[in-house]
Order: structure tokens, then sequence, then C-alpha cells
């Protein structure tokens, strides 16, 4: 999709993919809230310190019940994606089990100083699409960190053409025996605007771009023609550039 960019600007909601070790896993949930805090540049080394601590109080704490993947965005924003199985355990507190270990007080302080780093944040819910993302064989986006983005927002009325134009990809993906693959999600409660993101994974910038330029040889010129099915039900179209933070994300054993 590399020669598929526009250039359009948009806000980046994120997930963000998620680097659940493999995309094939049959119990990858399909489900996650995702928060968003809009980042000021003088303040990323404060807001790094801060998050570090609180991933190490969770970890020394051994903080059950919840978990997160956070994601560094080039232009500040910092992206905090968590699997729920349900919109009811939204009414849940997250925190509360490391508050009741290292007190409210010492909490809130943590997070006061975050909210000194950002002017604004958001909070949103994706849903991986399996059905529509392109998992072949030995595919895995373990210790592939670096991620790629592509967000193509669509109109309402389109979203039958949108759905199936997304399926021939994937078809024509699997009919030319692509090795690299790539996850589909879609926008959910919260969001202004409907889109499918689709991410795609690699060790590095350099072995994303190479990737890009292996797929398309071997897709050809003719695959202009399904991508266009795709692009030309776009009502805006970006690609933004992320990390997989391992060192700010926390999983309980």
């Amino acid at each position: 999709m590399k020669n598929l960019k526009t250039g359009l600007l948009i806000l980046l909601i994120t997930v963000f993919t998620v680097n659940f070790s493999n995309s094939q896993e049959e119990e990858q949930p399909t489900m996650f809230v995702v928060h968003t805090d809009n980042v000021k540049f003088e303040m990323m080394q404060k807001y790094e310190e801060l998050a570090l601590k609180l991933k190490n109080s969770c970890d020394e704490n051994k903080i059950e019940g919840m978990s997160w993947t956070t994601i560094s965005v080039e232009d500040g924003r910092y992206v905090y994606v968590s699997p729920i199985k349900n919109m009811a355990e939204l009414d849940t507190n997250p925190m509360e089990g490391l508050a009741k270990k290292i007190g409210e007080e010492e909490m809130g302080k943590m997070f006061e100083g975050m909210d000194e780093c950002y002017d604004s944040h958001s909070n949103e819910i994706i849903h991986f699409i399996p059905e529509l993302s392109y998992t072949p064989e030995g595919y895995t986006t373990k210790d592939k960190n670096e991620r790629e983005y592509h967000f193509l927002y669509y109109a309402p009325k389109n979203a039958k053409a949108m759905n199936e134009g997304m399926a021939k990809i994937k078809e024509m993906f699997e009919t030319k025996g692509v090795k690299n693959g790539y996850e589909v999600y879609h926008s959910g409660f919260g969001s202004e605007e409907s889109y499918y993101m689709v991410s795609i994974a690699g060790e590095s910038e350099l072995a994303i771009a190479q990737d890009g330029e292996d797929d398309d040889e071997l897709l050809g010129d003719e695959s202009q023609a399904t991508f266009w099915e795709v692009i030309k039900l776009a009502t805006k179209y970006n690609e933004v550039e992320a990390k997989i933070r391992p060192d700010l994300s926390y999983y309980p054993e």
C-alpha cells in the first residue's frame, strides 16, 4: 500500500495495532478501549518518566485485572490500548487495585503529573476484524515493534462497498501468495467518523519499506484496480508511523 499515499492529515486514534505476539492466535481479543494523551513536545521526557513509574508500580505490586500496550506516535501522542470483552467492563475502575496497594494519594500524584504534560486526551473503542486481516502461514508480529498505520475514512452510505473492497484486497493477497501480513481494525464507539485502519508491522521502518516493495512487485500493476475500488470510496486517507513501546506497556504474568 506504499503507493496509495495522499498525505492527508487525520488524527490517530489509536489503534493502533496491538502486539499480542502472534496475529494468528485464535483467542486474540477483538475489542479494545483506546486512551490517547496528546503530549506536548517539551514535556515528553517528564511524561515518559511518569509513564514508566506507573508501569513499574503495577509490576512491583503484581496488579491483576488489567493490561495495556503503549504506542508512541511521531507527533507526540501516547496511545494506551487495552483489550475488553464487552462494554460493561468500562464501568469498572482498572486502577482500583493499584490504589489499594500504593494509596490513592501516591497514585493521584502520578496522574496529576502526567496531566500537566498534555492539554487534551481522548477515549475510544476499536474492533479487530480478523475476516479482513491477512495473516499468511508463519506470519507473526512478535518482536516487530515498528508500525505503519493506514487510515481509510468513509461515508456511512459506503459501508457495504468498503467492506467488500477490503475483502477483495485480502483475496488478492491470498491469491498472489504474499508473505507479509497486515491487520485490519474498524472504528467503534467514540469515533466521530467511520474508518478502517490497516496495520503493518516490521522490525524497522526500513524493513517495512522493503516488505512493501516486495509486495508491490509480487502483486503487479494490475493490483492497482483492486486498491482503487477502496481508495475511491475514502473521504480521506493518511499514513501514520508509530512504535510499540514494551518498556511502557504492562502485561501481568
